[in-house]
């Protein structure tokens, strides 16, 4: 069976059984196929869909619904959803299913259980999502509670409805919180209707409650009542169709019932009465109802708490339901489940789970109540004979679900009691995650201190390593399958044997989180990297180079070769004569280290190290023999401008320059599908930091049709990996507790970069007006003057143009596309062309056509257009060691002395271009302001400064190509001249 909680055996290659119903793909690059995970803090998120003729379940896994066949181990997968899932709920008859999620875009969705297609989609239920919700007895309505605003632990204080405020209206409430959009609200939903807003809906509180309502349900024998609690107030709630809501909430002190009133839990309401019953963290039950007493607080037509029974001591009650006949079903923190009748008098109980803290609690349809359950009988002391109830399934907060039948009640031994472990999650934050290189056999490490290796195909976990006070953050097989790395948050690295998880050695060189780990392709090296910005080297060899010695893993150097953040770490491939490694930092600089002096004398650094950037923060680098011929040793590093770079290991030059997927946000791991493939048959599988999962075809050009993406997780991507035949590909997202096995078909990104288009046609698109835009037009005109102007403009001669141009025109060309590049930019762009024929010839490449200018242009210039806030940051690195404003001198210094210098004279040409006066002193004010020198200076418009002291948020816009965000003068360009480099 699937996870009954056995381990061991052989990894299978194959297993029909535990295929997903859905696995073909559908003409998708990359198809969820499999996900290891549940949302384990959703109260009330496991639903038992199980009946006479099916075992389903169903639960949220991250921004994923889940339909889980737990005997036949397979699952039916609802996707739809952006952010995290945190409210669930299954209709009465199990055929209908409510989804909703919380965060930006969020939305809530019905599904039709038997097809898994969705049915109604609502979108942005409340501004920040949902946060609980109820769906009525009858089907036709859905209660929703909003989440809360974010980074607020839902908005302490007074309560609306306490005390003298009890009774008001919705709309009365409304009124008061107009200016209060931040406020939790309660909304009905018409669901099978076309109306797009809820038929009801009210504001709960003020802005300044802090006691955010976490629980809401339909009465089930009244659905025009609706109960809410959160930690510190219960409100009822009336409503109608076309109606304002009416609520109160009954107030509760601790001099009531001269007890302490613990935080309360959730609400039910009992049948055939007016009461209704609230659990708390402290093992009691408020009992409400409607009282004659008056008390001067409530009304007679207001419940009011009347008793409060202890159930259990110092123990939190997690879920209160009542199920039909099965009276009163509450589950604990003690991992309990009881059963009580209405006065609450026990009447059974499972207390042998051992699955952790109760979460939620949900039966399987019966074919017949009056038979399957049957409720003890007699005065309620003690249990009859006769307990009998529906199977139900019990979700924890260990991340298991566990299926109880009620026979289990019987059994003599503990053992007997635990019931059966039908679903095994991730119980903490999973970071760690890589693909055995050999075999199908998956290993996931999170911060519980867990280690599992699973076989993907079986869907089985085949080994278990929990390791004690340490926190696994990273894994890595070495290449030929013996060894598995793993990395902790205190800087220990362990080497394991992947055969059976025992330990080989253990290193601790730094005591900061490894973040890095790569063995080389013979795995005879081992380096990490650790968030000190330190990289630390292992090697396998003989002890002091005797072979006498059997060969052992040993330290062998250590070098902090950073100043900022190490983002990237790889050693060169089998192709190389030398073995080389090499890290990137934030710091803009790409380190090579020399292995073999690490025999002598510490790790040291290949000098000069490579700067890769100037303004743009690089995000990662992996080596990069792909895509190719000959000239193989190069290293691919990726920025947050959305830039490849490749650059050759050699002479250190930028050998190309290409546009990365623009989804979601900046590439931040690439790891190749294919072993020993080259060319256009290799595909890069990659990772931006959050969210977004994708696939591009090599070679890497800057063709957008080569590239696609999808929302993978609801927030970040912590780890990615494929496996050894290049068929899947595994993410995990960290603090979603999910992994997530996804099904490659490259195909479909293949046909899509045929069918949109050869040459240069696909990279026109991307231009401003595409091929029949004035900006093209333009680019024409510009690279026709171009040849001429080589040819000397001056001549009466008759020329032969013969559609090119030097790379000595590269940069004026961009500068008078709009694009302004700096002299390292300008020497990039002259290597890619000098280079590019050099792998396949030897020879270099002096001279450009059209079609290569535009692919240059398009690639290099940048994906995010210059405004006011980068003019702005940049005056602020300017001026970082002295307060207040930028003195004209010092920016005078900055440009004549620092970075790529300019001379004085050059200074004042531009000056001079640009405002038609040369005298810097003249030009510039004795303070210099970074808007005023945008417009006044630069020429550039609609550079409105932002509010003084405000923090600036402002979010880069996409850059249409060929145009600034900000309209360029005419006065920008020297006359007669297309622009200066």
């Amino acid at each position: 069976k699937k996870m009954d909680g056995q381990l061991g055996g052989e990894p299978s290659l194959g297993d029909e059984r535990f295929m997903p119903s859905q696995s073909s793909g559908d003409g998708q690059a990359l198809t969820l196929h499999w996900t290891l995970g549940i949302n384990k803090d959703v109260v009330g998120g496991v639903h038992n869909l199980s009946d006479a003729t099916s075992t389903d379940m169903f639960y949220a896994a991250a921004h994923t619904g889940v339909i889980f066949d737990y005997n036949e181990g397979v699952q039916r997968l609802l996707q739809g959803h952006v952010n995290p899932i945190t409210a669930t709920a299954v209709s009465k008859d199990k055929k209908w299913i409510v989804t909703a999620d919380t965060g930006p875009d969020s939305m809530m969705v019905v599904w039709e259980r038997e097809s898994g297609s969705p049915v109604r989609t609502i979108f942005n239920p409340h501004p920040y999502g949902v946060h609980a919700l109820d769906i009525a007895p009858k089907m036709q309505y859905i209660v929703t509670l909003s989440a809360p605003m974010p980074g607020n632990d839902l908005p302490a204080g007074g309560q609306a409805g306490a005390g003298g405020e009890q009774g008001k209206t919705g709309e009365q409430a409304k009124g008061q919180a107009k200016d209060q959009e931040d406020c939790q609200s309660i909304s009905v939903w018409d669901w099978p209707s076309d109306n797009d807003g809820p038929v009801c809906t009210a504001v709960v509180g003020t802005k300044s409650d802090r006691d955010v309502q976490t629980c809401v349900l339909f009465n089930a024998w009244d659905t025009h009542e609706i109960g809410t609690n959160g930690k510190k107030r219960v409100f009822f709630w009336n409503w109608d169709v076309g109606q304002p809501f009416q609520f109160y909430s009954p107030a509760l002190a601790q001099r009531d019932f001269k007890q302490r009133i613990g935080d309360y839990t959730q609400t039910i309401f009992l049948p055939d009465s007016t009461q209704a019953a609230t659990g708390t963290i402290d093992g009691d039950v408020v009992i409400w109802d409607l009282s004659l007493i008056v008390d001067g607080l409530s009304r007679p037509d207001e419940r009011r708490a009347v008793k409060i029974i202890k159930l259990c001591n110092g123990v939190s009650l997690n879920v209160l339901q009542v199920h039909e006949k099965a009276r009163v079903v509450i589950g604990a923190s003690d991992g309990a489940v009881r059963f009580y009748d209405y006065q609450f008098r026990v009447q059974a109980w499972f207390e042998d789970l051992s699955a952790g803290p109760v979460k939620s609690i949900s039966f399987e349809k019966a074919s017949d109540d009056s038979e399957d359950f049957e409720p003890t009988g007699g005065s309620g002391v003690g249990v009859e004979d006769d307990f009998k109830c529906p199977h139900f399934l019990v979700s924890t907060g260990s991340a298991l679900v566990v299926l109880v039948e009620s026979r289990l009640f019987y059994e003599l031994s503990a053992e007997n009691r635990r019931g059966r472990l039908v679903l095994q999650g991730l119980d903490s934050p999973v970071h760690g995650l890589c693909c055995h290189p050999l075999l199908p056999l998956v290993a996931v490490c999170g911060y519980s201190g867990f280690m599992h290796l699973w076989n993907y195909n079986t869907r089985s976990l085949h080994l278990v390593k929990i390791f004690d006070k340490l926190v696994p953050h990273i894994l890595q097989f070495s290449p030929d399958g013996k060894l598995l790395a793993v990395g902790f948050s205190n800087g220990h690295c362990q080497l394991l044997k992947a055969s059976d998880l025992s330990a080989v050695i253990s290193f601790r060189d730094s005591r900061d989180c490894v973040t890095h780990a790569v063995f080389s392709y013979d795995s005879s090296y081992l380096a990490l990297a650790h968030a000190d910005r330190c990289v630390c080297l292992y090697r396998y060899a003989h002890r002091h180079n005797d072979k006498a010695y059997a060969k052992e893993w040993s330290y062998a150097a250590k070098h902090k070769s950073h100043w900022r953040p190490i983002v990237g770490l790889c050693f060169s491939g089998p192709e190389t004569e030398k073995l080389r490694l090499f890290s990137v930092g934030e710091d803009r600089r790409l380190v090579e280290y020399s292995i073999k002096s690490t025999e002598f004398g510490g790790l040291q650094i290949v000098s000069p190290d490579t700067v890769v950037e100037q303004e743009a923060r690089p995000t990662g680098c992996i080596w990069y023999p792909f895509g190719g011929r000959g000239d193989n040793e190069k290293v691919l590093t990726m920025n947050d401008e959305y830039k490849f770079k490749i650059w050759n290991t050699v002479n250190r030059s930028c050998r190309k320059t290409a546009l990365a997927p623009t989804y979601g946000g900046p590439i931040t791991r690439m790891t190749p599908v294919y072993k020993d493939v080259d060319g256009e048959e290799q595909f890069m599988l990659y990772a931006t930091h959050e969210k977004v999962l994708g696939l591009v075809q090599l070679p890497l050009d800057g063709n957008p049709n080569k590239c696609m993406g999808l929302i993978a997780h609801p927030a970040q991507i912590s780890a990615i990996s494929v496996d050894y035949q290049g068929q899947y590909a595994f993410t995990c997202g960290g603090n979603d507790l999910t992994v997530n096995q996804w099904l490659i078909d490259p195909q479909p990104v293949a046909s899509a970069s045929v069918m949109g288009g050869s040459g240069i046609e696909p990279f026109v698109k991307l231009l401003d007006g595409g091929e029949d835009g004035e900006f093209f037009s333009d680019m024409k005109d510009y690279f026709y003057y171009s040849q001429i102007k080589s040819q000397d403009e001056d001549t009466t001669k008759a020329r032969v143009l013969d559609g090119m141009i030097p790379v000595e025109e590269i940069p004026y060309l961009m500068c008078a596309l709009g694009y302004f590049p700096t002299q390292l930019e300008i020497k990039n762009m002259k290597n890619e062309v000098k280079y590019s024929q050099f792998g396949e010839s030897s020879e270099y490449v002096n001279r450009i056509g059209f079609d290569d200018l535009v692919r240059l242009y398009v690639n290099h210039r940048p994906v995010f257009a210059v405004g006011p806030e980068q003019i702005r940051q940049a005056f602020e690195a300017m001026k970082r060691h002295e307060p207040g404003p930028l003195s004209r001198d010092n920016l005078v210094t900055l440009l004549t002395q620092h970075g790529e210098k300019m001379a004085f004279e050059e200074l004042e040409r531009c000056f001079e271009c640009l405002v038609g006066d040369p005298s810097i002193h003249r030009v510039l004010d004795d303070e210099v302001d970074a808007v005023d020198f945008a417009q006044n200076v630069l020429g550039l418009t609609d550079a409105e400064e932002l509010p003084a002291g405000e923090e600036a948020q402002v979010s880069a816009q996409p850059l249409e190509a060929g145009k600034s965000d900000w309209a360029l003068s005419s006065s920008v360009a020297p006359h007669g001249s297309m622009g200066v480099p």
